[in-house]
């Protein structure tokens, strides 16, 4: 393959600097909220951690009593009914812990897809404060943890960035883009 039809081919996988705008402001933060996805994935079993702490006190109340009436023992019966919840509450827990971390890598699959194989912060990085420095240096390189640096940098792109300068330093960065861009070759 030439030279001429490899630059051909990445001026047509090069995107315009409206088309990156258009991507950037077209991205939808929520769907970054490992909160929200965590209840997706919960699913119809949201209400286990909604029922959790009045089931258990009524469990706590309930056992107790009975002991105290049937054996005449009510400090033996609510120090059973409490061992008995607290290993309950550590498999919820762990239930717990496993649907967050479900719920992150979710969202990092949707950081990786909103990224795209071209990119999107990385090419805004100019723009970006110096404290982000991590970020789009981890996102260049697949790597998606950092999830609400990433939902920050989103978010002041989309309200702060000056789409005019953006399109100057895209035009310097990609000049094959630029629609008055003339090849050296074409201007001997």
């Amino acid at each position: 393959m030439d030279d001429t039809s490899q630059n051909q081919d990445s001026t047509q996988n090069t995107p315009s600097p409206e088309e990156m705008l258009k991507r950037l402001n077209e991205v939808d933060v929520q769907q970054f909220n490992i909160d929200k996805v965590a209840d997706e994935i919960k699913g119809n079993y949201i209400w286990v951690s909604i029922l959790t702490i009045p089931v258990s006190a009524l469990i706590l109340v309930t056992v107790t009593l009975l002991g105290s009436f049937l054996y005449d023992r009510p400090v033996i019966s609510f120090l059973l009914a409490a061992g008995l919840l607290f290993w309950v509450s550590k498999i919820l827990e762990s239930q717990e812990r496993t649907i967050k971390f479900k719920a992150r890598q979710e969202v990092m699959k949707r950081i990786g897809e909103t990224e795209g194989e071209f990119g999107l912060i990385a090419h805004f990085k100019h723009f970006l404060p110096n404290k982000y420095r991590h970020l789009y240096q981890s996102v260049r390189k697949g790597k998606f943890h950092y999830i609400e640096q990433y939902v920050q940098a989103i978010l002041l792109l989309q309200n702060k960035l000056d789409a005019e300068k953006f399109s100057h330093i895209w035009y310097l960065t990609y000049p094959e883009t630029d629609p008055d861009y003339v090849p050296d070759e074409e201007q001997t």
